[in-house]
């Protein structure tokens, strides 16, 4: 199967969890990832707006609000934006039909002390398969703090034959374990 199978193919198999097993292991993954002392001394943190029963991370974010500073990426050419949102009235559907922030204090993700990072397939490596548009390797190319992706078990695979410009993450969480 070619990448844009597998990327469908997951894509199903993540739609079609049913709503108590998703939110289980939504709180598996949430509870490992703020365990994380990278995580606990984070001052500022980046997330994606879950989507399409992607792992939620809304819930992190109603927690954190306030708390931490909060940036979530807005895709702005082929690049990725990171914007401050302090609730959800900071955001509305855009891209994709992905909730984007309406905000205007955006922030380089360098200087963001951690970022979760969305995916589709991941290895033993940490390589992960996005949607194949390369937003988060780009953003990512340079990122001098702690990278986390957070997926659901199933979504691990043997091999997702990395490209050269792929940048694999620094961990990945699932409700099984941590990579």
């Amino acid at each position: 199967m070619d990448k844009k199978q597998l990327r469908k193919s997951m894509i199903q198999k993540r739609l079609a969890l049913d709503t108590e097993s998703y939110q289980q292991s939504c709180l598996k993954i949430q509870k490992q990832l703020e365990e994380l002392k990278a995580f606990q001394e984070a001052q500022s943190i980046a997330l994606y707006m879950s989507y399409r029963h992607e792992v939620d991370t809304r819930a992190l974010m109603a927690k954190y609000f306030g708390k931490k500073e909060i940036f979530v990426p807005k895709c702005v050419g082929d690049d990725l934006v990171f914007y401050k949102i302090e609730s959800f009235d900071d955001v509305a559907k855009g891209y994709f039909g992905v909730d984007e922030p309406i905000t205007n204090i955006t922030r380089n993700i360098n200087d963001i002390d951690f970022v979760v990072v969305p995916l589709l397939m991941f290895d033993d490596q940490r390589n992960r398969v996005g949607y194949g548009r390369g937003f988060y390797d780009r953003a990512l190319k340079n990122y001098p703090h702690t990278t986390c992706g957070i997926a659901f078990s199933f979504q691990h695979i043997k091999d997702t034959e990395p490209h050269s410009l792929d940048v694999p993450l620094d961990m990945i969480i699932t409700d099984e374990k941590i990579y």
